[in-house]
Protein backbone atom coordinates (compact mmCIF):
# COMPACT_ATOMS: atom_id res chain seq x y z
CA UNK A 1 0.00 0.00 0.00
CA UNK A 2 2.83 2.45 0.77
CA UNK A 3 6.31 2.68 -0.60
CA UNK A 4 9.12 1.71 1.78
CA UNK A 5 10.06 4.34 4.20
CA UNK A 6 13.13 6.38 3.42
CA UNK A 7 15.04 8.81 5.60
CA UNK A 8 13.20 12.08 5.78
CA UNK A 9 16.23 14.22 4.98
CA UNK A 10 17.06 12.41 1.73
CA UNK A 11 13.43 12.02 0.59
CA UNK A 12 12.07 15.54 1.18
CA UNK A 13 14.68 18.31 1.15
CA UNK A 14 16.45 19.54 -1.90
CA UNK A 15 18.01 22.38 0.13
CA UNK A 16 18.37 23.17 3.74
CA UNK A 17 15.21 24.82 5.15
CA UNK A 18 16.28 27.29 7.80
CA UNK A 19 13.24 27.16 10.02
CA UNK A 20 12.53 23.46 10.24
CA UNK A 21 16.18 22.40 10.11
CA UNK A 22 16.76 24.08 13.43
CA UNK A 23 14.21 21.83 15.11
CA UNK A 24 16.06 18.81 16.43
CA UNK A 25 14.13 15.96 18.06
CA UNK A 26 14.76 15.72 21.77
CA UNK A 27 15.04 12.65 23.86
CA UNK A 28 11.99 11.24 25.54
CA UNK A 29 9.63 12.93 22.98
CA UNK A 30 6.27 11.32 22.58
CA UNK A 31 5.43 9.73 19.20
CA UNK A 32 2.81 12.45 18.50
CA UNK A 33 5.32 15.23 19.12
CA UNK A 34 7.84 13.59 16.86
CA UNK A 35 5.22 13.20 14.16
CA UNK A 36 4.33 16.89 14.40
CA UNK A 37 7.95 17.87 13.90
CA UNK A 38 8.14 15.73 10.79
CA UNK A 39 4.86 17.24 9.51
CA UNK A 40 6.26 20.77 10.06
CA UNK A 41 9.35 19.95 8.05
CA UNK A 42 7.24 18.51 5.24
CA UNK A 43 4.90 21.55 4.99
CA UNK A 44 7.86 23.94 5.02
CA UNK A 45 9.31 22.13 2.02
CA UNK A 46 6.10 21.82 -0.07
CA UNK A 47 7.15 24.61 -2.47
CA UNK A 48 10.21 22.66 -3.64
CA UNK A 49 8.97 19.07 -3.85
CA UNK A 50 7.21 17.21 -6.59
CA UNK A 51 3.95 15.28 -6.28
CA UNK A 52 5.77 12.00 -6.22
CA UNK A 53 8.10 13.26 -3.50
CA UNK A 54 5.06 14.52 -1.55
CA UNK A 55 3.62 11.02 -1.67
CA UNK A 56 6.90 9.70 -0.39
CA UNK A 57 6.83 12.18 2.48
CA UNK A 58 3.29 11.23 3.35
CA UNK A 59 4.33 7.62 3.50
CA UNK A 60 6.84 8.41 6.20
CA UNK A 61 4.17 9.88 8.49
CA UNK A 62 2.82 7.62 11.14
CA UNK A 63 -0.84 8.75 11.37
CA UNK A 64 -3.17 7.06 13.73
CA UNK A 65 -5.58 6.80 10.76
CA UNK A 66 -5.69 7.70 7.04
CA UNK A 67 -8.15 10.67 7.25
CA UNK A 68 -5.60 13.28 6.11
CA UNK A 69 -4.49 11.03 3.29
CA UNK A 70 -8.07 10.62 2.10
CA UNK A 71 -8.76 14.37 2.33
CA UNK A 72 -5.71 15.18 0.18
CA UNK A 73 -6.71 12.55 -2.32
CA UNK A 74 -10.25 13.87 -2.58
CA UNK A 75 -9.01 17.48 -3.01
CA UNK A 76 -6.67 16.36 -5.77
CA UNK A 77 -9.51 14.63 -7.61
CA UNK A 78 -11.75 17.72 -7.15
CA UNK A 79 -9.07 20.05 -8.55
CA UNK A 80 -8.60 17.85 -11.57
CA UNK A 81 -12.37 17.66 -12.16
CA UNK A 82 -12.83 21.46 -11.77
CA UNK A 83 -9.90 22.18 -14.10
CA UNK A 84 -11.49 20.02 -16.78
CA UNK A 85 -14.88 21.71 -16.22
CA UNK A 86 -13.28 25.17 -16.45
CA UNK A 87 -11.70 24.22 -19.75
CA UNK A 88 -15.10 23.08 -21.03
CA UNK A 89 -16.75 26.35 -19.88
CA UNK A 90 -14.05 28.44 -21.58
CA UNK A 91 -14.57 26.48 -24.75
CA UNK A 92 -18.34 27.09 -24.63
CA UNK A 93 -17.84 30.85 -23.94
CA UNK A 94 -15.46 31.16 -26.89
CA UNK A 95 -17.96 29.40 -29.09
CA UNK A 96 -20.83 31.64 -27.94
CA UNK A 97 -18.70 34.75 -28.41
CA UNK A 98 -17.96 33.72 -31.97
CA UNK A 99 -21.68 33.16 -32.56
CA UNK A 100 -22.48 36.63 -31.12
CA UNK A 101 -19.95 38.28 -33.40
CA UNK A 102 -21.44 36.44 -36.34
CA UNK A 103 -24.92 37.62 -35.30
CA UNK A 104 -23.69 41.22 -35.05
CA UNK A 105 -22.36 40.98 -38.58
CA UNK A 106 -25.68 39.57 -39.81
CA UNK A 107 -27.62 42.30 -37.95
CA UNK A 108 -25.42 45.02 -39.47
CA UNK A 109 -26.07 43.61 -42.95
CA UNK A 110 -29.82 43.57 -42.32
CA UNK A 111 -29.75 47.11 -40.93
CA UNK A 112 -27.98 48.31 -44.06
CA UNK A 113 -30.64 46.61 -46.16
CA UNK A 114 -33.33 48.21 -43.97
CA UNK A 115 -31.91 51.69 -44.55
CA UNK A 116 -31.83 51.09 -48.27
CA UNK A 117 -35.47 49.94 -48.24
CA UNK A 118 -36.54 52.91 -46.10
CA UNK A 119 -34.81 55.27 -48.53
CA UNK A 120 -36.70 53.69 -51.44
CA UNK A 121 -39.96 53.96 -49.47
CA UNK A 122 -39.39 57.66 -48.81
CA UNK A 123 -38.54 58.25 -52.46
CA UNK A 124 -41.66 56.45 -53.64
CA UNK A 125 -43.83 58.25 -51.06
CA UNK A 126 -42.41 61.54 -52.29
CA UNK A 127 -43.31 60.56 -55.86
CA UNK A 128 -46.98 60.16 -54.90
CA UNK A 129 -47.07 63.01 -52.32
CA UNK A 130 -49.92 65.50 -52.94
CA UNK A 131 -47.42 68.36 -52.48
CA UNK A 132 -45.65 67.19 -55.63
CA UNK A 133 -48.75 67.83 -57.69
CA UNK A 134 -49.65 71.23 -56.22
CA UNK A 135 -49.80 73.99 -58.81
CA UNK A 136 -46.86 76.35 -58.85
CA UNK A 137 -49.03 79.31 -57.84
CA UNK A 138 -50.20 77.57 -54.67
CA UNK A 139 -46.66 76.58 -53.73
CA UNK A 140 -45.56 80.17 -54.19
CA UNK A 141 -48.22 81.36 -51.75
CA UNK A 142 -47.16 78.69 -49.25
CA UNK A 143 -43.53 79.72 -49.62
CA UNK A 144 -44.40 83.37 -48.94
CA UNK A 145 -46.12 82.38 -45.70
CA UNK A 146 -42.92 80.57 -44.63
CA UNK A 147 -40.91 83.80 -44.54
CA UNK A 148 -39.82 85.05 -41.09
CA UNK A 149 -41.86 87.79 -39.49
CA UNK A 150 -38.82 90.06 -39.39
CA UNK A 151 -39.06 93.25 -41.40
CA UNK A 152 -35.65 92.54 -42.92
CA UNK A 153 -34.93 88.85 -43.56
CA UNK A 154 -31.60 87.63 -42.20
CA UNK A 155 -30.11 85.07 -44.64
CA UNK A 156 -29.83 81.67 -42.96
CA UNK A 157 -29.77 78.17 -44.43
CA UNK A 158 -32.22 76.95 -41.76
CA UNK A 159 -34.96 79.46 -42.59
CA UNK A 160 -36.86 80.56 -45.68
CA UNK A 161 -36.14 81.35 -48.40
CA UNK A 162 -32.73 79.59 -48.41
CA UNK A 163 -34.19 76.53 -46.70
CA UNK A 164 -36.79 76.11 -49.46
CA UNK A 165 -34.01 75.80 -52.02
CA UNK A 166 -32.65 72.68 -50.29
CA UNK A 167 -35.73 70.42 -50.48
CA UNK A 168 -35.86 69.37 -54.12
CA UNK A 169 -35.11 70.65 -57.60
CA UNK A 170 -38.70 71.76 -58.26
CA UNK A 171 -38.97 73.69 -55.01
CA UNK A 172 -35.63 75.37 -55.66
CA UNK A 173 -36.72 76.43 -59.13
CA UNK A 174 -40.04 77.75 -57.83
CA UNK A 175 -38.38 79.64 -54.98
CA UNK A 176 -35.86 81.25 -57.32
CA UNK A 177 -38.72 82.19 -59.65
CA UNK A 178 -40.64 83.98 -56.86
CA UNK A 179 -39.13 87.48 -56.47
CA UNK A 180 -41.26 88.26 -53.42
CA UNK A 181 -39.23 85.76 -51.38
CA UNK A 182 -36.05 87.74 -52.03
CA UNK A 183 -37.32 91.32 -51.73
CA UNK A 184 -36.08 91.81 -48.16
CA UNK A 185 -32.61 91.30 -46.72
CA UNK A 186 -30.49 92.27 -43.72
CA UNK A 187 -26.80 92.59 -44.59
CA UNK A 188 -23.65 93.44 -42.65
CA UNK A 189 -20.85 95.31 -44.36
CA UNK A 190 -17.36 94.75 -42.96
CA UNK A 191 -15.66 96.76 -45.65
CA UNK A 192 -12.74 95.08 -47.39
CA UNK A 193 -12.92 92.35 -44.72
CA UNK A 194 -16.31 91.13 -45.97
CA UNK A 195 -15.94 87.51 -47.07
CA UNK A 196 -16.24 86.83 -50.79
CA UNK A 197 -18.76 84.02 -50.29
CA UNK A 198 -21.00 86.40 -48.31
CA UNK A 199 -20.92 88.97 -51.11
CA UNK A 200 -21.66 86.19 -53.62
CA UNK A 201 -24.67 85.08 -51.58
CA UNK A 202 -26.07 88.64 -51.46
CA UNK A 203 -25.48 88.92 -55.21
CA UNK A 204 -27.58 85.82 -55.91
CA UNK A 205 -30.21 87.00 -53.43
CA UNK A 206 -30.66 90.38 -55.11
CA UNK A 207 -30.62 88.76 -58.55
CA UNK A 208 -33.50 86.50 -57.50
CA UNK A 209 -35.47 89.59 -56.45
CA UNK A 210 -35.33 90.78 -60.07
CA UNK A 211 -37.07 94.14 -60.38
CA UNK A 212 -39.07 93.95 -57.15
CA UNK A 213 -38.93 96.90 -54.72
CA UNK A 214 -36.46 96.03 -51.98
CA UNK A 215 -36.48 96.39 -48.20
CA UNK A 216 -32.83 96.47 -47.18
CA UNK A 217 -31.12 96.85 -43.82
CA UNK A 218 -27.44 97.75 -43.99
CA UNK A 219 -25.35 97.62 -40.84
CA UNK A 220 -21.73 98.65 -40.71
CA UNK A 221 -20.42 98.28 -37.17
CA UNK A 222 -16.96 99.48 -38.11
CA UNK A 223 -16.30 102.92 -36.67
CA UNK A 224 -15.11 104.78 -39.73
CA UNK A 225 -13.08 107.32 -37.74
CA UNK A 226 -10.48 107.09 -40.45
CA UNK A 227 -13.06 107.53 -43.19
CA UNK A 228 -11.14 110.34 -44.79
CA UNK A 229 -8.16 108.04 -45.24
CA UNK A 230 -10.21 105.07 -46.42
CA UNK A 231 -12.82 104.87 -49.17
CA UNK A 232 -15.67 102.50 -48.16
CA UNK A 233 -16.55 102.09 -51.85
CA UNK A 234 -13.61 99.67 -52.01
CA UNK A 235 -15.95 97.16 -50.41
CA UNK A 236 -17.50 94.85 -52.99
CA UNK A 237 -20.68 94.58 -50.92
CA UNK A 238 -20.92 98.39 -50.75
CA UNK A 239 -20.74 98.65 -54.56
CA UNK A 240 -23.23 95.80 -54.99
CA UNK A 241 -25.84 97.49 -52.80
CA UNK A 242 -25.30 100.84 -54.52
CA UNK A 243 -25.93 99.21 -57.90
CA UNK A 244 -29.40 98.12 -56.73
CA UNK A 245 -30.24 101.36 -54.93
CA UNK A 246 -32.90 102.32 -57.50
CA UNK A 247 -34.98 99.35 -56.23
CA UNK A 248 -34.77 100.36 -52.57
CA UNK A 249 -38.13 101.38 -51.12
CA UNK A 250 -37.43 100.64 -47.47
CA UNK A 251 -33.92 101.42 -46.24
CA UNK A 252 -32.50 100.97 -42.76
CA UNK A 253 -28.89 102.04 -42.46
CA UNK A 254 -26.91 101.88 -39.23
CA UNK A 255 -23.37 103.20 -39.54
CA UNK A 256 -21.17 106.23 -38.99
CA UNK A 257 -22.09 109.53 -40.62
CA UNK A 258 -19.21 109.22 -43.07
CA UNK A 259 -20.36 105.81 -44.26
CA UNK A 260 -23.97 106.98 -44.55
CA UNK A 261 -22.92 110.00 -46.65
CA UNK A 262 -20.91 107.77 -48.98
CA UNK A 263 -23.70 105.18 -49.19
CA UNK A 264 -26.39 107.71 -50.07
CA UNK A 265 -24.17 109.62 -52.47
CA UNK A 266 -23.16 106.52 -54.43
CA UNK A 267 -26.69 105.44 -55.35
CA UNK A 268 -29.93 106.62 -56.87
CA UNK A 269 -32.58 106.11 -54.21
CA UNK A 270 -36.35 106.21 -54.48
CA UNK A 271 -37.09 105.17 -50.90
CA UNK A 272 -40.39 105.80 -49.19
CA UNK A 273 -39.28 104.50 -45.77
CA UNK A 274 -35.87 105.36 -44.36
CA UNK A 275 -34.44 104.55 -40.95
CA UNK A 276 -31.11 106.21 -40.16
CA UNK A 277 -29.08 105.29 -37.10
CA UNK A 278 -25.88 107.32 -36.83
CA UNK A 279 -23.16 105.63 -34.78
CA UNK A 280 -20.98 107.94 -32.67
CA UNK A 281 -17.43 108.59 -33.80
CA UNK A 282 -14.36 110.04 -32.11
CA UNK A 283 -14.18 113.07 -34.41
CA UNK A 284 -16.67 115.81 -35.16
CA UNK A 285 -18.64 115.30 -38.33
CA UNK A 286 -19.99 118.13 -40.46
CA UNK A 287 -23.61 117.13 -39.97
CA UNK A 288 -25.10 120.45 -40.97
CA UNK A 289 -25.72 119.46 -44.59
CA UNK A 290 -28.59 117.14 -45.48
CA UNK A 291 -28.22 113.80 -47.18
CA UNK A 292 -28.42 113.85 -50.94
CA UNK A 293 -31.68 111.91 -51.11
CA UNK A 294 -32.99 112.66 -54.56
CA UNK A 295 -36.46 111.37 -53.84
CA UNK A 296 -39.91 112.86 -53.67
CA UNK A 297 -41.52 109.65 -52.41
CA UNK A 298 -40.26 109.58 -48.84
CA UNK A 299 -43.08 109.38 -46.27
CA UNK A 300 -41.64 107.49 -43.28
CA UNK A 301 -38.53 108.74 -41.46
CA UNK A 302 -36.80 107.46 -38.32
CA UNK A 303 -33.67 109.04 -36.85
CA UNK A 304 -31.52 107.56 -34.10
CA UNK A 305 -28.40 108.97 -32.48
CA UNK A 306 -27.35 112.40 -31.33
CA UNK A 307 -25.86 113.17 -34.73
CA UNK A 308 -29.01 112.06 -36.56
CA UNK A 309 -30.36 115.55 -37.02
CA UNK A 310 -33.61 116.29 -38.78
CA UNK A 311 -31.46 118.31 -41.18
CA UNK A 312 -30.29 115.01 -42.65
CA UNK A 313 -33.62 114.82 -44.46
CA UNK A 314 -34.03 117.22 -47.39
CA UNK A 315 -36.37 119.99 -46.34
CA UNK A 316 -38.27 119.70 -49.59
CA UNK A 317 -39.61 116.34 -48.38
CA UNK A 318 -40.99 117.68 -45.07
CA UNK A 319 -44.53 118.41 -46.34
CA UNK A 320 -44.99 114.81 -47.52
CA UNK A 321 -43.64 112.97 -44.45
CA UNK A 322 -46.47 111.25 -42.58
CA UNK A 323 -44.56 109.15 -40.00
CA UNK A 324 -41.64 110.40 -37.91
CA UNK A 325 -39.67 108.68 -35.14
CA UNK A 326 -36.95 110.42 -33.11
CA UNK A 327 -34.56 108.71 -30.70
CA UNK A 328 -31.78 111.24 -30.15
CA UNK A 329 -30.10 111.13 -26.72
CA UNK A 330 -28.50 114.41 -25.76
CA UNK A 331 -30.62 116.45 -28.17
CA UNK A 332 -33.67 118.47 -27.16
CA UNK A 333 -37.00 117.74 -28.82
CA UNK A 334 -38.93 120.76 -30.04
CA UNK A 335 -42.50 119.52 -30.35
CA UNK A 336 -43.86 122.84 -31.61
CA UNK A 337 -41.28 123.17 -34.38
CA UNK A 338 -41.70 119.54 -35.44
CA UNK A 339 -45.44 119.98 -35.89
CA UNK A 340 -44.89 123.23 -37.80
CA UNK A 341 -42.29 121.69 -40.15
CA UNK A 342 -44.26 118.51 -40.85
CA UNK A 343 -47.85 119.53 -41.61
CA UNK A 344 -48.81 116.11 -43.03
CA UNK A 345 -47.57 114.19 -39.99
CA UNK A 346 -49.98 111.41 -39.03
CA UNK A 347 -47.89 109.57 -36.43
CA UNK A 348 -45.12 110.94 -34.21
CA UNK A 349 -42.97 108.80 -31.93
CA UNK A 350 -40.46 110.45 -29.63
CA UNK A 351 -38.12 109.07 -27.00
CA UNK A 352 -37.42 111.49 -24.15
CA UNK A 353 -34.28 111.53 -22.02
CA UNK A 354 -33.30 113.35 -18.83
CA UNK A 355 -30.45 115.88 -18.86
CA UNK A 356 -29.48 118.80 -16.63
CA UNK A 357 -32.35 118.14 -14.23
CA UNK A 358 -34.96 118.41 -16.98
CA UNK A 359 -36.50 116.42 -19.77
CA UNK A 360 -34.72 117.03 -23.04
CA UNK A 361 -37.49 119.10 -24.60
CA UNK A 362 -37.62 122.70 -25.71
CA UNK A 363 -39.78 124.77 -23.38
CA UNK A 364 -42.38 126.90 -25.14
CA UNK A 365 -42.02 130.64 -24.54
CA UNK A 366 -44.43 132.31 -22.10
CA UNK A 367 -46.23 134.12 -24.92
CA UNK A 368 -46.55 131.06 -27.14
CA UNK A 369 -49.75 130.80 -29.14
CA UNK A 370 -51.88 127.70 -29.53
CA UNK A 371 -50.70 125.49 -32.36
CA UNK A 372 -53.26 123.58 -34.41
CA UNK A 373 -52.18 120.49 -36.34
CA UNK A 374 -54.87 118.93 -38.46
CA UNK A 375 -53.27 115.62 -39.48
CA UNK A 376 -51.69 114.11 -36.34
CA UNK A 377 -53.58 111.00 -35.24
CA UNK A 378 -51.11 109.07 -33.06
CA UNK A 379 -48.64 110.51 -30.55
CA UNK A 380 -46.35 108.07 -28.71
CA UNK A 381 -43.86 109.16 -26.05
CA UNK A 382 -41.18 106.72 -24.88
CA UNK A 383 -39.59 107.56 -21.55
CA UNK A 384 -36.11 106.51 -20.46
CA UNK A 385 -35.53 105.37 -16.88
CA UNK A 386 -33.94 108.69 -15.87
CA UNK A 387 -36.83 110.60 -17.41
CA UNK A 388 -39.27 108.55 -15.38
CA UNK A 389 -37.40 108.93 -12.12
CA UNK A 390 -36.23 112.55 -12.25
CA UNK A 391 -38.01 114.25 -15.12
CA UNK A 392 -40.26 117.24 -14.54
CA UNK A 393 -43.43 116.84 -16.58
CA UNK A 394 -44.42 120.50 -16.28
CA UNK A 395 -42.93 121.59 -19.65
CA UNK A 396 -44.60 118.66 -21.39
CA UNK A 397 -47.91 119.53 -19.74
CA UNK A 398 -47.58 123.10 -21.00
CA UNK A 399 -46.92 121.85 -24.53
CA UNK A 400 -50.06 119.73 -24.35
CA UNK A 401 -52.03 122.77 -23.21
CA UNK A 402 -50.83 124.71 -26.26
CA UNK A 403 -51.67 122.01 -28.82
CA UNK A 404 -54.88 121.58 -30.73
CA UNK A 405 -55.07 118.20 -32.43
CA UNK A 406 -58.48 117.66 -34.04
CA UNK A 407 -57.54 114.25 -35.51
CA UNK A 408 -55.87 112.79 -32.40
CA UNK A 409 -57.18 109.31 -31.67
CA UNK A 410 -54.36 107.70 -29.66
CA UNK A 411 -51.89 108.96 -27.07
CA UNK A 412 -49.39 106.48 -25.61
CA UNK A 413 -46.80 106.68 -22.83
CA UNK A 414 -44.28 103.83 -22.76
CA UNK A 415 -41.94 103.41 -19.78
CA UNK A 416 -38.58 101.93 -20.76
CA UNK A 417 -36.98 101.80 -17.31
CA UNK A 418 -37.41 98.56 -15.34
CA UNK A 419 -35.70 100.08 -12.30
CA UNK A 420 -38.42 102.65 -11.66
CA UNK A 421 -42.13 101.99 -11.53
CA UNK A 422 -44.04 105.05 -12.72
CA UNK A 423 -47.68 105.63 -11.88
CA UNK A 424 -50.38 106.88 -14.20
CA UNK A 425 -51.32 109.74 -11.87
CA UNK A 426 -47.85 111.27 -12.19
CA UNK A 427 -48.04 111.68 -15.95
CA UNK A 428 -50.35 114.43 -17.10
CA UNK A 429 -53.86 113.20 -16.38
CA UNK A 430 -55.33 116.73 -16.51
CA UNK A 431 -53.29 117.87 -19.52
CA UNK A 432 -54.24 114.67 -21.33
CA UNK A 433 -57.90 115.54 -20.91
CA UNK A 434 -57.24 119.01 -22.30
CA UNK A 435 -55.33 117.56 -25.26
CA UNK A 436 -58.10 115.09 -26.10
CA UNK A 437 -60.79 117.71 -25.64
CA UNK A 438 -59.73 119.31 -28.93
CA UNK A 439 -60.08 116.03 -30.84
CA UNK A 440 -63.15 115.42 -32.96
CA UNK A 441 -62.61 111.64 -33.09
CA UNK A 442 -65.51 109.62 -31.75
CA UNK A 443 -63.21 106.94 -30.29
CA UNK A 444 -60.02 107.91 -28.50
CA UNK A 445 -57.51 105.74 -26.69
CA UNK A 446 -55.06 106.57 -23.89
CA UNK A 447 -52.32 103.98 -23.32
CA UNK A 448 -49.92 103.65 -20.39
CA UNK A 449 -47.49 100.81 -20.92
CA UNK A 450 -45.26 99.45 -18.15
CA UNK A 451 -46.93 101.84 -15.72
CA UNK A 452 -48.35 101.04 -12.31
CA UNK A 453 -52.12 100.95 -12.28
CA UNK A 454 -53.84 103.69 -10.26
CA UNK A 455 -55.62 102.61 -7.09
CA UNK A 456 -58.91 103.94 -8.43
CA UNK A 457 -58.51 102.35 -11.87
CA UNK A 458 -62.24 101.80 -12.30
CA UNK A 459 -63.13 105.39 -11.38
CA UNK A 460 -60.39 106.80 -13.65
CA UNK A 461 -61.60 104.71 -16.54
CA UNK A 462 -65.19 105.80 -16.04
CA UNK A 463 -64.24 109.48 -15.87
CA UNK A 464 -62.32 109.26 -19.13
CA UNK A 465 -65.04 107.24 -20.77
CA UNK A 466 -67.40 110.19 -20.40
CA UNK A 467 -64.97 112.04 -22.70
CA UNK A 468 -64.96 109.11 -25.18
CA UNK A 469 -61.46 108.12 -24.02
CA UNK A 470 -60.60 104.44 -23.52
CA UNK A 471 -57.94 104.09 -20.78
CA UNK A 472 -55.64 101.07 -20.97
CA UNK A 473 -52.73 100.15 -18.70
CA UNK A 474 -50.64 97.14 -19.77
CA UNK A 475 -47.11 95.75 -19.96
CA UNK A 476 -45.09 95.28 -23.14
CA UNK A 477 -41.65 94.57 -21.66
CA UNK A 478 -38.65 96.80 -21.04
CA UNK A 479 -35.54 97.64 -22.95
CA UNK A 480 -37.25 98.46 -26.26
CA UNK A 481 -34.67 99.21 -28.90
CA UNK A 482 -35.34 102.13 -31.22
CA UNK A 483 -35.60 99.71 -34.15
CA UNK A 484 -38.43 97.89 -32.39
CA UNK A 485 -40.16 101.20 -31.79
CA UNK A 486 -39.80 102.20 -35.44
CA UNK A 487 -40.89 98.82 -36.77
CA UNK A 488 -44.26 99.19 -35.10
CA UNK A 489 -45.14 102.13 -37.32
CA UNK A 490 -43.45 101.20 -40.60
Amino acid sequence: MFEPRVPLRTAVYETEVPFCSTIVPQKNMSPLTETSLVHCRAMDSVAVVSTKQLDTVLCTMNFPNSLLEMEIYEARIALQRDAEELLNIDSVVDSLQAEIEAIYIRVAIQQEKRRAVETRILENKARISPARFLPTEILQQIFKSCLPNDRYVVPHIMSAPLLLCQICRRWRNIALATPELWSSIDVHDWGVWTADFYTAMVTRWLAAARNRPLAVSVMCLQKWDWFRQYDPTQSGLFRLLASHSAQFRDLHIQASRGYIDAFIASGSYAVTHILISVMPTSFLVNSGHPLTLGTSNITHVALCGKEALIKLIPRATFPQITHLTLDRPGAEIDFMKILLDFPALVELKVKLFFHNENLEIVHPPPDAMTLKHQALEILSIYLSEDALQFGDVTPLARIFDLLSLPSLRELAFVALGPGWEATVDEWLPDSVKVLFSGSSCSAKRLLYRNFKRPLDMIDSREQLRTLAIDLRVDNVGFGCHWYDIVSQQF
